[in-house]
């Protein structure tokens, strides 16, 4: 296996800062709801609690955006992004949505309750969704009927007629269990990506494996350059060193009551939810790109709309110009308008939120030579008032590190 897939891999796999597992003895410790109270991070996503006195809590998402060789440049980016909805976490900058603040066609529940005397929070989230079929049956949201703007090749969506057979329909889009003792878990839907590589739940914790996961990638590399071979879906093959690692983080999950809360998660480990992430990751690497995304070149231009006063207007055409085909899991792009703060798009298999949303060609991948649309989401970004500057960046999405970024392109009537 090439050093750089190893180091891709892995790196997909930071997230956060670092801090130390707390050496106390947890199988005596009496917990509390507030002990709820804190991040917890997993290789992809990480929530935080924040606990109330009167046990009353409020839940937050927080979105990696981008991660620094030091906080005093994690810092200077988000002071000069402005961004209100950031925060900044040791080396890494994310966006933070509160949950009570129910974005577009998501619905997340929450329940505190307990086991065994220790406190845990169970969240549950559902995806509001509706289709609209075109007589040449490609497939469009059901928010695209009737807003303005024809996206069937027939016009069909525009009319009034058509919002009758627009379908609505709840997709699941899995669980989280927070735990007072530290840990947690992802449980996630049999229809995802990562269900159908075998990974039905990864693990939570409120210590980060950012500094866990550079060592490993040290040992992984050279047990390989010594000839060692691993097969990353059996325990047996994995180098002692770097299961040794995960050993303190074995323990606590091992001992906590999150084993019999999710039983999807039995017997995993911290090594296993690690390492088989690091075999998707890879697989996605392999499958999706040559390895390096600095090697891919976009181009950005107007699509020659007019802007008005109206939402979900398209914006710019960006096209890749080098590289091979992308999966969305492997980038993200955000938006800047007029010299603001950049903000996140959604991709064409989210639901469109206030912000920008993209639009590719309907196979749910960024095909070489393939422009995919820009457009606004459900707030006017470029009111056609006067000329309307763009910028847009693109980022890997696994490790935080910027592909491209565009020059300013001119949106005006």
């Amino acid at each position: 296996m090439k050093k750089i897939a190893i180091l891709l891999a892995c790196t997909m796999m930071l997230a956060g800062c670092t801090e130390l597992l707390d050496e106390a003895n947890e199988f005596t410790k009496t917990y509390t709801n507030q002990d709820l109270d804190g991040v917890y991070f997993s290789l992809l996503d990480n929530w935080r609690v924040d606990m109330n006195e009167d046990d009353t809590y409020e839940l937050y998402f927080l979105e990696t955006r981008e991660c620094f060789d030091s906080n005093l440049e994690a810092e200077e980016s988000h002071a000069e992004s402005g961004d209100e909805n950031e925060v900044v976490i040791d080396l890494c900058l994310y966006e933070e949505l509160p949950m009570d603040y129910n974005p577009e066609g998501i619905q997340v529940t929450s329940v505190l309750s307990s086991q065994s005397g220790v406190p845990y929070i169970e969240i549950e989230m559902i995806s509001n969704n509706s289709v609209f079929i075109c007589n040449d049956g490609d497939e469009i949201d059901g928010e695209w009927v009737t807003d303005g703007e024809e996206d069937c090749a027939g016009g069909e969506d525009e009319n009034i007629e058509s919002e009758a057979n627009v379908t609505f329909f709840e997709a699941d889009m899995g669980l989280v269990y927070l735990v007072a003792d530290g840990n947690g878990a992802i449980i996630y839907p049999e229809v995802t990506e990562f269900a159908e590589s075998g990974l039905l739940c990864t693990v939570l914790s409120k210590t980060s494996l950012n500094d866990l996961m550079d060592t490993a990638v040290e040992m992984l590399i050279e047990h390989e350059e010594n000839g060692g071979e691993i097969d990353y879906e059996d325990v047996s093959t994995y180098p002692s060193n770097v299961v040794d690692l995960f050993a303190p983080y074995d323990e606590s999950f091992s001992n906590s009551i999150i084993t019999s809360l999710v039983p999807e998660c039995d017997a995993l480990t911290f090594s296993q939810s690690s390492l088989l992430f690091y075999v998707w990751a890879f697989s996605l690497a392999e499958g999706n790109t040559d390895g390096d995304l600095s090697l891919y070149g976009f181009d950005v231009s107007n699509t020659g709309s007019s802007p008005s006063s109206d939402s979900n207007e398209n914006l710019v055409y960006v096209q890749m110009s080098q590289g091979d085909d992308l999966n969305w899991a492997q980038v993200n792009l955000q938006l800047s308008v007029n010299e603001g703060a950049y903000m996140q798009c959604t991709t064409p298999q989210e639901t469109i939120g206030n912000n920008c949303h993209l639009t590719d060609n309907g196979d749910d991948r960024w095909n070489f030579g393939e422009s995919i649309t820009l457009s606004e989401g459900s707030d006017d970004l470029c009111d056609g008032s006067s000329g309307c500057e763009v910028r847009v960046k693109i980022i890997d999405s696994m490790n935080g590190n910027i592909i491209y970024e565009s020059n300013s392109v001119l949106v005006s009537n």
